[in-house]
């Protein structure tokens, strides 16, 4: 199978996934009672409204919320507004597009969940190719017993800490009050690119922890393999050694830690948002749920669902590009 076959297919599979989950959420939304609704009927009954007042805002509830029709015609609206990003409007920030809302609030997500990505991998990945190049020395022994204390430290716990015993006032924004929250206020705002840094070290240590005796652990299957030694019989220094440790070991670093890493991020967006007060995604998740927004919380779940499909989408093309074996048609895939 040729590489672009092989990139083919797995795109196949990638909009599979995303039609599936579109297709599950639907079937939540459509097949269950709407929260919305039911807490306005509630009110409405407490209120003494009428049988005809109720079925009156029952009936205009549905039609302005695309709940009329059939099932079939209902489903057919909703992939078409999915894919062309009308993810309808949002009720508790005055009916303005989801998708609106949700581009508005994703940069402040971004700005510390791909530093934090990209801190994860490459110091992950390096550092324990590093420390199996270097197996039981005072610098392995030291590595791994920090990423084992690390890996137990609870992301809440260690910003409690941090808090009470330093003082970084162009680092630490102590006036936020953790809570979802529809406005945007200036503490977050990128003029303040530092004040970044500290959620992107709380987000990445147990993640960089975790990838780091992984990637130890798969680079010393290889460290004192027959090619290894034929490299150092033929005089190769230290660092042409390394890279051809990691192009054997990167397949399974990549095939067991890419999609994790991406997903721990996405879950932990809500813990790091709520701690810090950033009025990211994970803010605005929280905050439609507490609001009882079900077109909002959908929108705010569908970009967390559509990053995690991607992210497999490209660990997918990056194991096809390092494995041989698809240009040798012996990878099935």
């Amino acid at each position: 199978m040729s590489f672009a076959a092989f990139v083919t297919r797995r795109f196949a599979f990638a909009v599979f996934a995303a039609l599936l989950v579109v297709t599950l959420t639907f079937g939540v939304v459509a097949l269950t009672p709407n929260p919305q609704l039911q807490g306005e009927l509630a009110m409405m009954e407490r209120s003494g409204a009428s049988d005809a007042e109720i079925e009156q805002f029952k009936s205009e509830f549905r039609k302005e919320h695309g709940m009329t029709g059939s099932l079939v015609e209902r489903y057919g609206k909703w992939v078409v507004g999915i894919a062309t990003l009308d993810w309808g409007e949002t009720a508790s920030l005055g009916n303005r597009p989801v998708t609106d809302v949700v581009a508005n609030r994703l940069p402040y997500t971004l700005a510390y969940v791909v530093p934090s990505f990209l801190l994860t991998l490459s110091l992950g990945v390096l550092g324990g190719l590093f420390d199996a190049l270097n197996r039981n020395s005072a610098t392995d022994r030291g590595s791994r017993l920090v990423a084992y204390a690390a890996m137990g430290i609870p992301s809440f716990w260690l910003v409690n800490f941090l808090d009470q015993w330093y003082n970084y006032p162009w680092l630490v924004p102590r006036a936020v009050v953790p809570q979802a929250s529809a406005t945007i206020g200036s503490t977050w705002q990128f003029s303040h690119p530092l004040r970044y840094a500290l959620p992107t070290f709380v987000l990445s240590l147990g993640l960089l922890a975790g990838l780091l005796q992984h990637a130890r652990a798969e680079s010393l299957e290889h460290v004192n393999a027959d090619f290894v030694k034929l490299l150092y019989a033929k005089g190769s220094g230290r660092l042409q050694t390394a890279r051809h440790v990691l192009r054997n070991a990167a397949i399974p670093i990549l095939s067991m830690s890419l999609s994790e890493v991406i997903a721990v991020l996405m879950l932990n967006v809500y813990v790091i948002e709520t701690v810090f007060g950033i009025p990211g995604v994970g803010a605005l998740s929280l905050y439609a749920v507490e609001n009882r927004d079900m077109a909002l919380i959908l929108g705010t779940t569908m970009v967390l669902v559509f990053v995690g499909i991607v992210g497999n989408f490209f660990q997918d093309v990056l194991h096809g590009y390092l494995d041989p074996r698809i240009e040798q048609g012996g990878e099935s895939a």
